[in-house]
């Protein structure tokens, strides 16, 4: 894994392997979901405050929600690039985006985003114990480092009246 001042987070490249696909033969779709936490993590344990310690120290950042996009497909042995970007950095939350690009023609084919709370852990006033608080300055700043890229955020479902062939009856 890579580290870059004024680039991506983190990057890496990869083949797409059989533990990566679905029985059709394409990209099963959880593995980007994977290949961001590995990404996000690595990236923790290269500034210096692995996942590890963040939890031993009773504090870290849950993922409340994720989101992918599927541009092209994948299929086992393509080679491809991830990128880690940040994509909202806010008072206790953030997110990131891994872009996922194919080497042999450059085409983004995944992105897969993550917004996480950072967060105490222990706190018995709190549901589950689980208590928001503010970004660490570490984090915030190494965040703020990279340039911000869009999450992935869902295509837009077309309507049946919007389809060739198809009509809807509402």
């Amino acid at each position: 894994m890579e580290t870059t001042m004024g680039g991506p987070l983190a990057s890496s490249r990869r083949r797409v392997t059989m533990g990566d696909v679905d029985a059709a033969g394409i990209l099963y779709f959880a593995a980007p979901y994977r290949w961001l936490e590995e990404l996000l993590t690595g990236w923790w344990k290269a500034t210096g405050h692995p996942l590890s310690e963040m939890l031993r120290s009773g504090s870290g950042c849950p993922s409340v929600a994720s989101a992918a996009r599927y541009s092209r497909p994948l299929t086992v042995d393509d080679e491809i690039a991830l990128a880690l970007y940040p994509s909202l950095i806010g008072r206790t939350s953030f997110a990131v985006t891994a872009v996922v690009t194919r080497i042999d023609d450059g085409a983004v084919a995944v992105e897969a985003s993550s917004w996480h709370v950072w967060s105490s852990f222990g706190d018995p006033r709190s549901p589950g114990g689980i208590q928001a608080r503010p970004l660490p300055d570490w984090l915030r700043t190494a965040l703020a480092a990279a340039p911000l890229t869009d999450p992935a955020a869902p295509h837009r479902s077309p309507s049946p009246n919007e389809l060739p062939g198809l009509r809807g009856t509402d």
